[in-house]
């Protein structure tokens, strides 16, 4: 039992790695792509704080949100792994359930994010924020990063709940109760 336990925490351990290397890499690559007002990491290398602000805002956030996703993977691999003979699935079973979430999780954290960045500057039509952005406002960029950490906390855990709504759970056996 004791390296059962060991391995699901090592397992648990380099899942979380992997996937906290994953998030920030293809989240700022998603970002930097996604915004067609300027060139991002053009204007990063020149410096400019306020798009740096923002970029690491949305990455924070997408990695807050992703996150959630993280507890049911970690859960199907632990139950799975330990559970009884009679409900015991492959690996790659387990590993198909467990990808789905992160797939799912991830494009939902990356899209949920964005989306609440372009509906806050399509609502906030006294100010152009990329046009400022781009320019090197970081009050703007403050502003904005603020919008999209706060959206961010507020979806992590409904995010969380639709990957497990649309990820089916394996089944992993029944419980009894003795008298």
């Amino acid at each position: 039992m004791f390296w059962t336990r060991l391995l699901i925490s090592l397992a648990e351990f380099g899942l979380s790695l992997g996937l906290s290397i994953f998030v920030v890499f293809w989240s700022y690559k998603s970002f930097t792509r996604a915004n067609d007002s300027y060139d991002a990491e053009g204007e990063i290398r020149k410096g400019n704080s306020a798009v740096a602000i923002l970029i690491a805002a949305l990455t924070f956030s997408a990695a807050l949100v992703m996150r959630e996703t993280i507890y049911p993977v970690v859960s199907i691999l632990s139950l799975g792994l330990t559970g009884s003979e009679d409900a015991s699935h492959g690996v790659i079973t387990l590993l198909a359930y467990a990808t789905g979430h992160l797939v799912l999780g991830f494009l939902l954290s990356v899209g949920t994010v964005q989306v609440a960045l372009k509906t806050f500057t399509r609502i906030n039509r006294e100010l152009d924020e990329d046009a400022e952005i781009a320019r090197g406002n970081t009050a703007v960029a403050i502003i904005m990063a603020t919008v999209v950490v706060i959206v961010a906390m507020f979806m992590q855990q409904g995010v969380g709940s639709v990957t497990k709504s649309l990820i089916p759970q394996p089944k992993l056996g029944g419980m009894r109760m003795v008298d």
